[in-house]
């Protein structure tokens, strides 16, 4: 039986709670590895450390369930909350859930994509089934297509009432629909959700015509949706991700491993981004790197370079830092004001503003330096409350303005 294990970020985590030993742990670290995630967990001697990522693990027997800590007071509204910031910020088109039956589960992170990707999949192809043209082989009664000499005197050399052909033929069994009646099957197993099971159910049923075989990330890459299949795009990106963070088991048509998680840091950057750019038109600018030292004695890759998050308006540059902050024992680090102070000197701007996310204590443009060259100061943004678009241009207005 797969055991849950409901965890918050820079939490601890037992081994023996996970139920790995040595070797299992070891297993456990290298399918991180294998997903580009090892900087995700702290690996310790007696267990693991959740750092600023959130979403699930799913390895062996047990599920990792890691929701965020300072996003939210409850679990529901943290978990209300990051979907919010990751519709928000475009990462994840997620508009509606069947929230009274997700909350119920032990498995809310996953319960909500694999809802979302049924939900999205089932309204698409109640408009429309993709057909595509895609080239068969078979041994046929008449010529269709063009003839294959070489396999046909092969195959029937012995047999003149049929011909082996190569053609085209307007099909639904193609890529597109492989892949997620692959992904939609896979889920099926995964989801304790009746009515999402259900709607996977129908997904199922609609592609009853086509091949449900396991289909690699790799191979999705080839998918390209002409005008007509647009529709088809978020459930296909939706496909992709668990396709690409996930192990697949052969036998039956699942996922035996799986690793969907966001980085708050990233997102966080990105949500503070989109919201003042939403409330500020035209003031927000995402800047590139700026080589403030070249490559030493002509080395190359010992390049030193700078990239402050965002610039806003003319003068003011705006660093997010996805961290608990409570003074005077979470003050910013001797790094964070070196490196504001390398942004102020070299982009020539005054006002550099330390966003972070409310925590216990609220700052609002709480000075940290202030000189004629260099003004530092800190701002949180409060991400307790339920998190609408109205409520987000009300408190990024009153901060900002």
């Amino acid at each position: 039986m797969l055991k849950q294990i409901l965890t918050k970020e820079w939490d601890k985590v037992s081994y023996q709670t996970l139920g790995l030993n040595q070797e299992h742990a070891k297993k456990f670290q290298k399918f991180l590895e294998e997903k580009q995630l090892t900087h995700a967990l702290d690996f310790g001697l007696e267990g693991i450390t959740t750092c600023a990522h959130v979403g699930i693990i799913r390895f062996a027997d047990f599920q990792l369930n890691i929701l965020p800590k300072i996003i939210g007071e409850e679990d529901s509204l943290c978990l209300e909350n990051l979907m919010f910031m990751l519709r928000y910020t475009r990462k994840l088109e997620i508009h509606s859930m069947d929230s009274a039956e997700i909350s119920q589960t032990k498995q809310p992170f996953l319960e909500v994509l694999i809802a979302h990707y049924a939900n999205i999949l089932l309204n698409a192809l109640q408009r429309h089934i993709p057909h595509q043209y895609e080239t068969q082989e078979d041994n046929l009664p008449t010529v269709k297509g063009r003839i294959l000499f070489a396999k046909n005197h092969l195959v029937n050399a012995a047999n003149l009432a049929r011909t082996y052909c190569q053609f085209d033929e307007f099909t639904p069994d193609n890529l597109l629909n492989q892949t997620l009646k692959f992904v939609s099957q896979a889920l099926q197993k995964l989801t304790s959700v009746s009515q999402t099971r259900q709607k996977l159910l129908k997904i199922n049923a609609v592609y009853e015509d086509v091949t449900l075989r396991p289909v690699a990330y790799a191979e999705t890459q080839k998918i390209i949706l002409n005008r007509n299949h647009t529709m088809f795009k978020e459930p296909l990106e939706l496909a992709q991700m668990f396709l690409q963070n996930s192990t697949s088991s052969l036998h039956n048509h699942t996922f035996s491993n799986l690793a969907i998680l966001f980085d708050m840091n990233k997102l966080f950057e990105e949500f503070v981004a989109t919201a003042l750019e939403q409330a500020f038109p035209g003031q927000v600018k995402i800047q590139n790197k700026l080589k403030i030292i070249e490559d030493i004695d002509g080395i190359p890759g010992t390049s030193y370079t700078i990239r402050p998050d965002i610039l806003f308006g003319k003068d003011t540059i705006i660093d997010t830092k996805y961290k608990r902050l409570s003074l005077p024992e979470d003050k910013p680090s001797e790094a964070d004001i070196y490196q504001m102070l390398a942004y102020a000197k070299f982009y020539r701007m005054k006002n550099i503003i330390l966003c972070y996310p409310r925590y216990q204590q609220h700052y609002n443009h709480a000075t940290v330096l202030e000189d004629k060259n260099c003004s530092i100061t800190l701002l949180t943004i409060d991400l307790h409350q339920k998190l609408t678009e109205t409520y987000l241009q009300r408190i990024f207005y009153e901060s900002f303005n």
